[in-house]
C-alpha cells in the first residue's frame, strides 16, 4: 500500500509537472491543437482516477492522492514560472 502511496503523489505531481511544460514549449514552436494533443497523454490518468473513484476496489486514497499531486503539480509549474519572470532582469539594464 505504501507503493501506491508513493506512486500516486510522485507520479501525479510529474503527470501535471510535465503537462504543463510540454504544453508550453510546444505552444511557442507549433500550433495550439498540436500543443494540446502533445500534453494530452498526461491528463490520461487523473481522468483515469476520476472514473475510478466510482468503482468499489478500496484505493479511493489511491486516487484521491493522484488528483491532489496532479494538480500541485500544475500549480507548482505556475508559480515558478511566476516567481521567475519577476526576478528577470532586463539585459540591456547596465545598472
Amino acid at each position: 500500500m505504501m507503493l501506491y502511496l508513493l506512486l500516486a503523489i510522485v507520479g501525479g505531481f510529474l503527470s501535471g509537472l510535465f503537462s504543463v511544460y510540454i504544453y508550453r514549449s510546444a505552444k511557442r514552436d507549433l500550433p495550439n491543437w498540436a500543443a494540446v494533443l502533445s500534453s494530452i497523454v498526461f491528463y490520461v490518468a487523473p481522468i483515469w482516477a476520476m472514473f475510478s473513484l466510482l468503482k468499489e476496489d478500496d484505493l479511493d486514497i489511491f486516487y484521491l492522492l493522484l488528483i491532489a499531486a496532479f494538480v500541485a503539480g500544475l500549480i507548482f509549474y505556475t508559480k515558478r514560472e511566476v516567481k521567475d519572470e519577476s526576478n528577470q532582469r532586463d539585459p540591456v539594464d547596465l545598472d
